[in-house]
């Protein structure tokens, strides 16, 4: 100790430093403060905007409605003004010039406004007259085509399929196919060999609006793929031509490409003409196993006896898949002379395969059902239950006693 009394040596260094608490927790509470402030900011500038935008958005609608409703005016006196003297069916040249003093009128109509509001009511005009195709049929669909070729807007169309956006070449695609202007037809076939399926499916589609059934052979010639979508939507145009089709769909089984070849092949297949049979059997044995599986199935649809020895041939055939395609197509047949292969097949074969035999045997008459009885006496288990599940759905009682001759068994 010191001579004073007090302890001598170090002061004690392992104390923590002192802190201020006080003023962290007024940072704390201001940074807090800031923040929420300028999170309310910008959700007020975004409110803002929104109804900015909302009013803009009302004002844009209000406006082209004003536009559109005085365009469909104007667009009415051209498309309903009588012309006595021109029938369109009879000579359609003649009807189209006298229509010219009208789209004269027309096109007055529209330069009355001001220069600044033209390109306004040219988009007007051209709005309204896509709409207005679905809605207009005959002499008055004549008149509205012509106006599309006289105003500009084909080849205006026709320009937007090489621009270099695949959306704005699909919708021209469309729109030229609503205008129906025969001008349009060389640039659409081009947009059949388009990167996109888009542009292909909508260029295929506006050509057989524009050209009708003629066109399916050119169109499927040019193909060299075909996606699901397209078949499907394809297949909707065509089967509305019918019979018609049937002619351009035997020319489109010529394309190199087997996805083109499978979907004429389904195609005719639906459509029911026996005049495609001939075709169907050339191609049938086409090296590419898509192909011979849609033609089997369009064979069995049609029904003809010429088809029976190939079916017959493919009942035998290594594939599982063709031999169950044979199978339904020898039960669309219903031909009993099938039936014994049928039988074998029920007994011998896989099971998907003895399903296919049970499904065409139970179509196939009295002889079908004569087999199906006699399946269930045979011990197997599996073909047991396959012989009575289609009986039962032919509506047979498998529990009725069966004569030994003239009935079922």
């Amino acid at each position: 100790m010191s001579s004073g009394g007090r302890p001598t040596g170090h002061w004690r260094t392992d104390r923590p430093p002192y802190r201020n608490h006080a003023g962290e927790t007024a940072i704390f509470f201001l940074f807090v403060l800031v923040t929420t402030f300028f999170a309310l900011f910008l959700i007020a500038i975004g409110s803002i905007g929104l109804i900015v935008a909302k009013v803009r958005e009302s004002t844009v609608e209000s406006t082209r409605g004003s536009h559109d409703a005085r365009t469909r005016q104007a667009l009415n006196a051209y498309l309903f003004s009588d012309i006595p003297t021109a029938d369109p069916a009879e000579d359609r040249n003649a009807f189209i010039t006298q229509l010219e003093p009208l789209l004269i009128a027309l096109k007055i109509e529209l330069d009355i406004d001001p220069f600044a509001r033209r390109h306004a009511r040219r988009r007007s005009l051209k709005r309204v007259m896509l709409q207005l195709t679905s809605e207009v049929i005959g002499e008055t669909r004549i008149r509205l085509t012509r106006a599309f070729e006289y105003f500009g807007f084909v080849d205006e169309t026709v320009r937007t399929l090489d621009d270099h956006r695949w959306w704005v070449r699909a919708k021209g695609c469309k729109n030229a196919g609503l205008m129906l202007n025969e001008a349009a037809l060389p640039h659409l076939e081009r947009c059949l060999d388009d990167e996109n399926d888009d542009v292909r499916i909508e260029a295929a589609q506006a050509m057989l609006d524009i050209a009708g059934v003629e066109i399916i052979a050119p169109i499927l010639m040019r193909l060299q793929g075909m996606s699901l979508w397209m078949q499907v939507r394809l297949s909707r145009s065509i089967l509305r031509y019918g019979e018609h089709a049937v002619e351009p769909l035997v020319h489109g089984m010529r394309s190199e490409y087997p996805v083109v070849q499978g979907f004429c092949a389904e195609m005719l297949g639906i459509l029911g003409d026996v005049k495609a049979v001939p075709t169907l059997l050339e191609y049938i044995d086409y090296t590419v196993p898509e192909v011979k599986h849609k033609s089997l199935v369009a064979l069995g649809r049609l029904g003809d006896d010429r088809s029976v020895p190939v079916i017959k041939r493919f009942l035998d055939s290594d594939d599982e898949r063709l031999r169950i395609d044979a199978a339904r197509a020898a039960g669309a047949m219903s031909s009993p002379s099938l039936a014994y292969s049928l039988h074998w097949m029920l007994v011998k074969d896989t099971m998907n395969v003895k399903l296919a035999a049970g499904e065409a045997l139970s179509r196939s008459g009295e002889m079908g059902l004569k087999s199906l009885r006699y399946a269930m006496d045979l011990g197997n288990e599996d073909v047991r239950k396959v012989a009575m599940q289609y009986l039962h759905e032919a509506g047979v009682d498998v529990h009725a006693p069966r004569e030994e001759d003239g009935g079922l068994l």
